[in-house]
């Protein structure tokens, strides 16, 4: 069978040393992989140029020049994966595309991970779940009404826009054909599967760019029932009580090739 390519996509926004050893990690144990690296625009100069003088020779790594400030919870962080995306469309073409943040970090070699992908050739690991999949706080309000504000810099401010849409009944109607899914960012897609994203971008971005954390939810939507999915994802996370990504002590199975936030 041949080989099968990766491209990691690394969203990244702290630690150039914690960015290096992961995509130093991928580049070595992946020889025909690609790493793009968005590096938050708002983490400062200093870091990105020193991030991208590393992989200046590196024909494998490519830390992006269009670049966008992120915030939690905003369009902002979708945006940023996008990018990449397109700069990996208009450049080659890649078999699978690995979302993973600077927090990630593999916990097998990533031959297995290739020979997981190869066995299960075409099918898309990502979580299409209804809102239940939301632990706490709102569910379908996070897309029935606008988000405007950054809630973290702005929690007043936040609470207050999203009341006085409900007092107004301001409520969103859902586009045609949308069926709204949620699931972790941290997923696995296919080439097929990313050029159909791509397409439908231009048509949802203007609803999706007022939802709340729409990057646990605008990938989910768009790839549901586009193809094969398979929700048993390949990156091991997991949420405290406030929805917050914490850190793990070890590893619970085997079946993951990553693990998020690890001591």
């Amino acid at each position: 069978m041949a080989d099968l390519s990766i491209t990691y996509l690394v969203l990244a926004h702290e630690s150039v040393s914690r960015v290096t050893r992961l995509v130093d990690k991928l580049l070595l144990e992946d020889t025909n992989g690609q790493v793009i690296v968005h590096y938050d625009k708002k983490s400062g100069k200093a870091p990105y140029e020193r991030l991208s003088d590393y992989y200046a020779n590196e024909p494998r790594c490519h830390v992006l020049l269009n670049r966008v400030r992120c915030g939690w919870g905003q369009w902002s962080l979708v945006e940023a994966t996008l990018r990449m995306l397109r700069y990996a469309q208009a450049s080659y073409k890649t078999d699978y595309y690995y979302l993973l943040s600077e927090y990630c970090y593999p916990t097998q070699p990533l031959s297995a991970l290739k020979e997981h992908l190869k066995k299960h050739r075409g099918t898309n690991f990502i979580e299409c779940e209804n809102s239940r999949w939301i632990k706490g706080g709102i569910r379908e309000d996070r897309y029935l009404y606008r988000h405007f504000l950054n809630k973290r810099k702005y929690p007043r401010l936040h609470r207050w826009t999203y009341k006085w849409q409900k007092w107004l009944g301001l409520k969103r109607k859902l586009p045609d054909g949308l069926t709204i899914r949620f699931g972790s960012q941290w997923w696995c897609l296919t080439q097929e599967v990313i050029e159909h994203v791509l397409v439908l971008e231009p048509y949802y971005q203007s609803f999706f760019r007022w939802v709340w954390i729409p990057d646990e939810c605008f990938f989910s939507s768009l790839v549901f029932s586009k193809s094969e999915v398979n929700s048993n994802l390949l990156t091991f996370y997991q949420f405290n009580v406030s929805g917050a990504a914490v850190y793990l002590d070890s590893i619970v199975s085997n079946k993951y090739f990553f693990y998020r936030k690890r001591r």
